[in-house]
C-alpha cells in the first residue's frame, strides 16, 4: 500500500496530511512484517516439534528468502524514503529528489512491492508444496523482480 501511495504521489505535492498518511502506513506495514516473520517462525517451530517431514517442503525456504529481502528493504524504506518523503513537504518528490534518488525510490518501492506479493502469493499456492526447489522460487521472484522494476522506471 505504501509503495503505490509513494508512486501515485511522486509528482503531486506533498502536503502534511499526505506524509501523515505515509508515516501511519509504515507503521502500519511494519507492524504487519513482524506478524508476518512471528506467525513464519512459529510455523517452521510447529514443524519442527510435531511434522519435521515439512520442514522438507522448499516452499517454506523461498519464502524466509523473500521476507528477509522484505525486512531489509523495509530498513531502507523507514531510514531513506520516509526522511526524503518528509523533506518534500510544500513540494513534489520529482522536483525535490535527484535523478538518482528517484531511481532509489524506485528500486525500494518495487522490491517491497514485488517482495510482499510473493509470500501471500506463495502462502495460497498449495500447489507449489514440495513440488518446486527453493531456488526455483527465488528465480522467479528475481526475474519477476526485474519485470517489475523496468515497469517501474517507465511509470516513474
Amino acid at each position: 500500500m505504501l509503495d503505490v501511495f509513494i508512486l501515485k504521489y511522486i509528482k503531486k505535492e506533498i502536503t502534511k496530511e499526505k506524509y501523515q498518511a505515509i508515516e501511519f502506513l509504515s507503521k502500519f506495514v511494519l507492524t504487519g512484517l513482524g506478524v508476518l516473520w512471528v506467525s513464519g517462525l512459529l510455523f517452521i517451530i510447529h514443524y519442527y516439534l510435531y511434522t519435521p517431514e515439512n520442514l522438507m517442503n522448499q516452499k517454506i525456504w523461498g519464502k524466509l528468502f523473500i521476507v528477509l529481502i522484505l525486512t531489509v528493504n523495509g530498513y531502507f524504506v523507514h531510514k531513506l524514503i520516509i526522511p526524503k518523503i518528509k523533506n518534500s513537504i510544500g513540494s513534489t518528490l520529482l522536483n525535490t529528489l535527484t535523478v538518482y534518488e528517484i531511481m532509489i525510490v524506485t528500486a525500494v518501492g518495487t522490491i517491497s512491492f514485488v517482495s510482499w506479493l510473493f509470500p501471500i502469493v506463495l502462502g495460497v499456492a498449495k500447489t507449489l508444496n514440495f513440488t518446486v526447489s527453493a531456488i526455483d522460487i527465488i528465480a522467479f521472484y528475481f526475474v519477476f523482480l526485474v519485470v517489475a522494476a523496468i515497469i517501474a522506471n517507465i511509470m516513474a
